[in-house]
């Protein structure tokens, strides 16, 4: 099989080229490049090979870095490899002339169409002339962070594997695990990062799906207790207690008289948990109550 030839550029915090399955290799010949801040200055680039920028999470910076090589190298095929789906930057990297965008994990009806795109390019005649391009260039979308924190990416498959998984018991060598880490690595990056263990990060989060729970009428706080990953009643007591300065009973009480939406957002900022969007949870909360009265309704 007849591969496309391209020069890759890693720009990913989180994962590198070695990571790449092996379909990956099948459909291309790739040369890892060391020019990852200054493509351009790369001494091979040749009008038979494509580039590939490989991202994670694009940064301002990253994407930048591209531009700037396309600028410089307007005939060459540019393909962009990301982990992150957004609708408003695949129609960016499309409008500043990126031949494809690939968002992990790539399928192999994606990676086949890519690889005949590039052969089609590549085998085609090179002596033709070089026709002007128009400059599309467009603003990056408003989403893309201006930088990326290096340690709170590298920790966001932790905070994800514990709001998926707060109701069972969580090891950290579990956890550092996902994150590709020892654990003695993981624990201190995590502490240095958010300046809290893994494991109250842990504790503070139960404590927050707790009180959500704890916001229907007449509920058994022993329930809450091992519904959020508490084997003790007792010692869910006192953990509550030691965050919220409440008894479990206690905060019922209180979210009878005051509601729950504004008890919750002041809930958010007392246990400061790390990435934490209270106000997209208490939306989506808020919406699925929505949802369950128009069927009840639709049922009556």
């Amino acid at each position: 099989m007849e591969r496309a030839k391209l020069i890759w550029f890693d720009m990913t915090i989180t994962t590198c080229h070695g990571e790449l399955g092996q379909h990956f290799r099948d459909h291309f010949d790739i040369r890892y490049s060391p020019y990852s801040s200054h493509p351009e200055d790369e001494p091979e680039l040749e009008s038979g090979a494509a580039l590939c920028f490989e991202f994670d999470f694009p940064d301002r910076p990253g994407l930048s870095i591209l531009c700037r090589t396309k600028a410089a190298y307007p005939h060459i095929p540019v393909l962009m490899l990301t982990t992150q789906h957004s609708e408003q930057l695949a129609v960016w990297a499309y409008r500043n002339r990126v031949l494809d965008f690939l968002v992990r994990p790539v399928s192999e009806e994606d990676l086949s169409r890519c690889r005949k795109l590039l052969l089609s390019i590549q085998n085609s005649d090179s002596r033709q002339p070089n026709r002007p391009m128009i400059d599309r260039r467009t603003q990056l979308p408003t989403e893309i962070p201006v930088g990326q924190r290096v340690q709170s990416i590298r920790m966001a498959p932790a905070l994800r594997f514990v709001q998926k998984n707060f109701r069972r018991k969580i090891r950290n060598a579990d956890v550092a695990q996902i994150c590709g880490m020892s654990a003695f690595h993981f624990s201190h990056e995590f502490t240095g990062t958010y300046d809290l263990t893994f494991q109250e990060f842990v504790l503070r989060f139960r404590i927050f799906e707790a009180c959500k729970e704890l916001s229907h009428p007449n509920v058994p706080v022993a329930n809450v207790a091992f519904s959020v990953g508490f084997n003790d009643p007792s010692y869910f007591a006192r953990v509550f207690r030691r965050y919220i300065d409440l008894s479990p009973s206690e905060f019922c009480e209180q979210v009878a008289v005051g509601g729950m939406a504004s008890r919750m957002s002041e809930i958010a900022k007392i246990l400061d948990l790390p990435d934490f969007d209270s106000d997209r949870l208490e939306r989506r909360r808020n919406g699925n109550r929505r949802d369950d009265a128009n069927q009840q309704s639709n049922s009556a």
